[in-house]
């Protein structure tokens, strides 16, 4: 977690894109239109605490403070039961988006996925599979006061259509995330990158592919 509060405090949007390598060969002032409409707002991890008080001090460790209680987190829940053949009742995953001070003056947001895994748990290999995977890691930029111009200027360029995933509709976030899978030669060290459009403008972007691969929708859960 410590490695990810580090990421958050040092990175900024105009270091950061380029290391993504979604938009390879976009420079100069496409590069710098770009970094002025969409700011880098967290980076995320799921960690696997043994209870609460061993997360409030991890936490702590790394110098984070919640200003809130952990809440459920419905979407990485039903991913971790789809790869793991699970029912979603049995994960209880849950999210904290503690803040950071950047070193740029920002103010950004470690994004914490939890999922308790007490020792001896039949949820051991869960835990396992995704620290040496890192599946739910990611980085996510915003795009700030959006305009459908925008939008389908994003969507015009040939890399990003090449590494979208999909795009899901999130009316708890009351925006539209875009979900990219990160090129091989990434030298972020992020396999993921989300794209949060606000409501205002996300109705009004072109339509796109939803097929996921391995991010695919969640099946429904088995009897429990």
């Amino acid at each position: 977690m410590r490695a990810t509060v580090d990421f958050v405090k040092e990175q900024d949007t105009a270091t950061l894109l380029p290391l993504l390598l979604l938009l390879p060969g976009l420079d100069g002032p496409e590069l710098r239109a770009l970094v002025e409409r969409c700011a880098f707002s967290h980076a995320a991890l799921l960690v696997f605490p043994p209870d609460e008080a061993a997360l409030d001090a991890t936490l702590a460790d790394c110098g984070l403070v919640a200003d809130a209680r952990p809440r459920p987190s419905a979407v990485v829940r039903e991913r971790l039961a789809v790869r793991h053949k699970r029912c979603a009742a049995e994960l209880d995953v849950r999210i904290l988006r503690p803040a950071v001070d950047s070193l740029d003056g920002a103010r950004r947001m470690v994004e914490v996925f939890t999922l308790t895994v007490p020792p001896g748990s039949d949820l051991d290999p869960v835990a396992a599979h995704e620290r040496e995977r890192q599946h739910e890691a990611h980085v996510a930029f915003e795009v700030e006061a959006p305009d459908p111009l925008v939008l389908r200027g994003l969507h015009g360029l040939r890399t990003v259509r090449r590494y979208l995933r999909r795009r899901r509709l999130q009316p708890h976030e009351n925006g539209t995330v875009f979900y990219f899978t990160t090129p091989a030669a990434a030298k972020a060290g992020y396999g993921r990158v989300e794209l949060y459009v606000p409501a205002t403008t996300a109705t009004s972007s072109p339509p796109t592919s939803t097929s996921t691969a391995s991010g695919s929708p969640p099946r429904p859960c088995c009897a429990c």
